[in-house]
Order: C-alpha cells, then structure tokens, then sequence
C-alpha cells in the first residue's frame, strides 16, 4: 500500500512578482523568491529518513493585492495563474526556480477568488480564469478568500453564501481558513453557520466541498472546550475536509536550522517529540471528530518555514510531527489517505 505524499497546502512565487502581495514588506521572514525548486530543496531529506515519496501538491494563492470593487480588482490574483500555468507548461522564465520536468509536480490550482461578490461574479471571473488557463483549466480544483482578518459577519453575507452554493454547483471546492486562536472563536463558530447555510436548499452532490485549515493555539480549559465542540459540529457536516497544517505558526519558534543536526543543545528528534506533545491535544480531538477519509496532510509550505526551524528542516519537522501522530492512531489504510489519497479525492484529482 503506497503511503507517497500529495501536499494539500503550499505556496509559491516568484522574486520578480513580491511586490504584489498584499502582506509583502521588506524584511518579512517570507521575503524573497520561493520556486518549486526551494520547495523541492526543504523536502530533500525525506528519501534518507522514509521509504515515502512525494508525489506532487496543490498549489494554494498567496493573497496577491486585490479588491472587490471593480473587475480591476482582479488582475493580480490572474497574474498569479498565469505564474502557476509556467510552472504547470514547463515553461519557466529565467530565474524563478522551476524546470519543465516540474511540471507533474502541481496536481491541483486553488485560485483567489471575488467570494464575497455573489455568483453573477464568481461566473464572470471563473471565465476570466478559464480563458487565460488554457490548457492548465482541468488543474484549477478551486477558490480560497481569505476571511480571517475580515470583519464578523463576512462569512454570512446572502452573496457570500451564494458564491459558495454556486461553487457546489459548479464542482468547486473552496478553501478555509480561520484564526480562532489570534481573532477568538468566534470565527469557527461562524464558519460553522457558514457552511450550514450553504448546504441549505442544495442536493448532496451540489454541496460545497470545504477544506479547512484550523488554527488555535490556546490551551486554557473554556477555550479548548469550546473549540472541541465546534470541531464535532463541524465534522458532522457532509464534504467538509480538514488539513493537518499550519501548526508551526501556533507555537513558540523552533531554533531555525541551516541544515539537519545542527542544534546544539537538543536533538531534532527530542524537539519534534516536544512540538508533537504540544500539538497532541488539538490533533487527537481532530482525528476523533472527522474521519479517516477526512482529513489531509498539508505542510503549508514556506509559511512553515517562520516557526519550524527554517527551510531546510521544517518540512521535514512537521511531517514528523504529523507523521508520528498518524502512525500511532491511524491503520495502514487510513495513513494511504492520509498522505495523498484524500486530498486527491477532495480536490477532485482523481
């Protein structure tokens, strides 16, 4: 049984194309290029310590400047697709870091997309997006619009519900993301409603697919609890996937490494214990609420990177973490989806 690897959540740009981020500023521990040979370059290791391979990820926006006011709001989030159809072409410019026989490696295109804005200009954009797609169209698998640092209520606008019961119709998926530990609970528990009403008045197979990515780090009792709860709800819910990801932005900073081994005062594996311990309370009540064949390995590629130790270790750091975990709760079959056959069922790729 193949336990290969599909990376649900990574991001990629190119150094001529920082300046339109929205959240790009000099010195941001994100500065700079990241190619799909960096990516390639942090999981390295992985051959020398598993007999897992990887197979490919889905290529998730990485919030390029946009607004909703007017179709010009939408140029930069499809300068990005045209980026991502170099990579998937094999036709690279100079310079950003990818060669034509990485062009396999994308296996899926999650786009921004004008959301909050309604279905009449979901469908105009979606044909924006198909026009200058070409023949990378069949990779694009869905839309995300970032709605943490958005205000209450966002989620439960009539036209953002009506985006998204048109993305279910239309074969969509679309993907969340919530902060509940910096913005507060409340952003789950809308979530929550969010997705119920877009499943209000909709057949089973038009239901939007959601793949979410939750974040809390906070531990004190009322809180977990809390989220403990919304966590049961929400996996109650029909097409709703969860991603083992984003974990090193909710915890104190690993030493950043320069390559394995060279942490001084601790062992890799002695720190990856600690952060699996740490991180075991969230994942154990993750894995008991969805099933198996819920639930995706993402490694939120280079966001990782800030808290996991730098890009030459924290890959290989939260696979170990997640992988660990998953081993010991999971069977052989279960971990089979897990790394890949999940994510490529929830995206459509197969």
């Amino acid at each position: 049984m193949s336990l290969d690897i599909v990376d649900s959540h990574i991001h990629l740009y190119p150094g001529s194309e920082v300046q339109s981020l929205a959240w790009y500023t000099e010195g941001h521990p994100l500065q700079g290029q990241h190619s799909v040979q960096d990516y390639l370059e942090a999981t390295k290791e992985l051959p020398k310590v598993s007999a897992q391979k990887l197979q490919g990820f889905i290529f998730i926006e990485t919030d390029r400047k946009s607004h909703l006011r007017t179709e010009a709001g939408w140029e930069e989030p499809l300068r990005e697709l045209d980026w991502i159809k170099r990579v998937t072409d094999g036709r690279p410019r100079t310079g950003e870091g990818h060669e034509p026989q990485h062009s396999q490696l994308c296996l899926g295109i999650v786009l921004w997309a004008p959301v909050p804005s309604g279905a009449e200009a979901m469908q105009r954009y979606t044909a924006k997006v198909r026009e200058r797609a070409g023949s990378t169209w069949p990779l694009v698998k869905g839309f995300r619009y970032l709605v943490q640092d958005k205000p209450p209520g966002t989620m439960l606008s009539a036209a953002f519900i009506e985006s998204l019961k048109w993305m279910g119709r239309n074969g969509f998926a679309f993907d969340l993301g919530v902060d509940a530990r910096s913005a507060g609970l409340w952003q789950l528990s809308e979530a929550l409603e969010m997705i119920e009403e877009a499943h209000k008045g909709v057949s089973e197979n038009q239901r939007p697919d959601m793949r979410s990515r939750n974040q809390d780090g906070n531990p004190a009792t009322e809180p977990f609890m809390k989220w403990k709860e919304l966590m049961v709800r929400l996996a109650s819910l029909p097409n709703v996937y969860m991603k083992l990801s984003g974990g090193f932005s909710e915890i104190n900073a690993l030493p950043h490494q320069t390559e394995q081994g060279d942490w001084g005062f601790a062992a890799r594996d002695e720190l990856v214990q600690k952060t699996q311990d740490w991180a075991g309370r969230w994942l154990r009540e993750t894995v008991a609420a969805f099933a198996p064949q819920s639930i995706l390995y993402g490694s939120d590629w280079p966001v990782c990177n800030v808290g996991g130790g730098g890009n030459q270790v924290s890959w290989l750091n939260w696979w170990s973490v997640v992988g660990n975990f998953v081993q010991e709760n999971l069977s052989k079959e279960d971990q089979a989806g897990f790394w890949s056959g999940n994510a490529l069922r929830a995206y459509g790729v197969i």
